[in-house]
């Protein structure tokens, strides 16, 4: 029963993060769009309706609006990595992993989708990174 339960709650750890994490990266993404505003006519909704005027708008903006997108996609990584790894009873770093595993799959689709600068794909190891330490910062918590 002692497993079942831990299973439970690592699902939930996960689940939890992707609500926490995403809400983190969302809100860094509208911060994004409030200093670097899309173009006249257009809003959040309707800017994926027009692949070519999103890549337009994206081709337009400043090398540093991506930095801001970077600190999102890795601040949801890492935010969404420790609350897991909170929640979970074990397997702290597995939950932590996981959830560095899945902000990487969702950032490869990204990438692969939003035309970005070259350089921007630096952050796809450091999704795992992220998660990592994110993890063994709630080891180091527990341990004291």
């Amino acid at each position: 029963m002692q497993t079942c339960t831990n299973i439970i709650r690592n699902i939930a750890a996960v689940v939890i993060r992707v609500v926490v994490g995403g809400s983190i990266n969302m809100g860094i993404g509208l911060l994004n769009v409030q200093i670097f505003p899309l173009p006249e006519g257009m809003s959040l909704m309707t800017i994926a309706d027009d692949p070519e005027a999103l890549e337009a708008w994206i081709n337009s903006l400043p090398q540093t609006a991506f930095i801001l997108v970077l600190v999102a996609h890795l601040s949801q990584a890492f935010f969404g990595g420790y609350v897991a790894a909170f929640i979970s009873k074990r397997n702290v770093m597995c939950v932590a992993m996981v959830i560095g595993a899945l902000s990487l799959v969702g950032g490869l689709m990204n990438m692969a989708q939003v035309p970005a600068p070259l350089w921007l794909w630096i952050e796809m190891p450091l999704y795992l990174v992220v998660a990592w330490y994110a993890g063994k910062l709630e080891l180091t918590r527990r341990k004291r």
